[in-house]
This record gives C-alpha cells, structure tokens and sequence, in this order.
C-alpha cells in the first residue's frame, strides 16, 4: 500500500519553496554585507543606501516576475 502524497512532495511546489528560500536567503546576505560595509568604512549612510537599494530590486523582480505571468 503507498503512503498518500502530500502537497510539498510536487516537484513544482518544492521548486517555489527553494525559489523562495533563495531569495529570502539574498536578501539576508544582501542586508549583513550592507551591515559590514557600513561599520568597516564607518558610514552609515551607505548602509541605508544597500538595503534600500535592494529592497527596491527585490520588489522589483518579484512584480515583474508576477507581471510576465
């Protein structure tokens, strides 16, 4: 008898769950070397503009990948 299925076994959902986690998992990376640049170089303000800038690529890739559909 098999084991009933459960929805996070498709392959085309596990392909969203990682697509998510991987751009979950950028902007992390994205936000702490913007955290690091700011304290090495002493500047604040060039860690506001890291993250704001990509907080505005993030956002922008994900409307324009639901756009496209």
């Amino acid at each position: 008898m098999e084991a009933p299925r459960r929805p996070a076994d498709d392959p085309a959902t596990r392909a969203r769950i990682r697509r998510t986690a991987i751009i979950l998992a950028s902007i992390a990376v994205v936000f702490f070397t913007g955290v690091f640049a700011s304290r090495l170089i002493g500047d604040a303000t060039i860690a506001m503009t890291v993250i704001g800038a990509s907080v505005f690529l993030f956002l922008l890739f994900g409307i324009g990948r639901h756009l496209r559909r």
